[in-house]
C-alpha cells in the first residue's frame, strides 16, 4: 500500500489500510432498511467495506466507488458480491441519480485533493442526499473540519480514532 501511495498520493490517501476501529467509527450511523442504499467512496482495500457489510442485511445494498485500477482488482477478488464502480467520484451524481442513498461513507483524501475537486465531489454527494442521508468521512489531521461551513450540511458529531495509523478524526454530517 505504501508503494501505491507513493505512486499516486492524490488517489490513495493512506500508507496503511484503515483499522477496524476507524471502520467502526465510520459506519456507526448506518441503520439499514431494505430500501436504502449505502454508497462508499474510495473503497481502497476494503477495510471500511468490511465494517459496512457487518451492518447490512445484504451486500446488494452497498455500492462502492474506486478510481485506482490496482485497488479495484484487489477489491473485486476480496468482495465479489459487492457492486464496485470504477469511476471518479465526481461522476456519482449521474451514476446514482434517483436512488435513495441512506449513507455515504467516504475515505477520500480530501485534504490532499485540490479544493475544486473536493467541491465537485461534495456537490455530487449533496445531489444524492435527502433529509435522512448521513455523510461520514475522516481526516488524518485534527484541525476542526469546516466542511459544514463550505457546504449545505450540518455536523452531527465527530470522534477521534487513536487506534489507527495514523490516528484519524471521523465526522458525521446530515443535510
Amino acid at each position: 500500500m505504501l508503494t501505491k501511495f507513493l505512486k499516486s498520493p492524490r488517489t490513495i490517501g493512506a500508507v496503511t489500510p484503515s483499522s477496524e476501529s476507524l471502520g467502526q467509527a465510520m459506519t456507526e450511523k448506518i441503520q439499514q432498511n431494505r430500501h436504502d442504499k449505502v454508497l462508499e467512496l474510495g473503497a481502497g482495500t476494503g477495510s471500511i467495506t468490511t465494517q459496512i457489510l457487518k451492518r447490512l442485511s445484504s451486500p446488494r445494498s452497498l455500492t462502492c466507488v474506486e478510481i485506482n485500477q490496482c485497488m479495484c482488482l484487489d477489491f473485486r477478488a476480496t468482495f465479489p458480491s459487492v457492486r464496485l464502480v470504477e469511476k471518479d467520484c465526481r461522476e456519482i451524481g449521474t451514476i446514482f441519480a434517483g436512488q435513495k442513498i441512506s449513507n455515504i461513507v467516504s475515505s477520500l483524501p480530501y485534504r490532499s485533493l485540490p479544493r475544486s475537486t473536493t467541491d465537485e465531489i461534495f456537490e455530487q454527494k449533496i445531489s444524492l442526499a435527502n433529509s435522512q442521508t448521513i455523510i461520514s468521512l475522516f481526516t488524518y489531521d485534527f484541525i476542526f473540519s469546516s466542511y459544514h461551513r463550505r457546504y449545505p450540511i450540518q455536523l452531527i458529531d465527530s470522534c477521534s480514532v487513536f487506534f489507527n495509523f495514523p490516528p484519524a478524526k471521523v465526522y458525521h454530517y446530515a443535510i
